[in-house]
């Protein structure tokens, strides 16, 4: 579920709009800090999805 979420385009444009409201009032930090959260956890589900499907292809590899 997670997956789903994070790779939404209703996300994305929110983001896009939080981060454009932010720089036009001149709040920077807020404009830099929902998207570090979102990138954190992009690479926390990559770096999981990887591990998990790590042996599988070690083995197609061998094969």
């Amino acid at each position: 579920m997670i997956n789903e979420v994070l790779h939404s385009r209703l996300i994305a444009f929110a983001l896009g709009a939080w981060m454009f409201y932010c720089g036009s009032i001149g709040a920077y930090d807020g404009a830099i800090f929902i998207p570090f959260i979102y990138g954190t956890l992009l690479l926390l589900n990559h770096l999981d999805q990887k591990k998990s499907t790590g042996e599988e292809s070690s083995d197609a590899q061998n094969k």
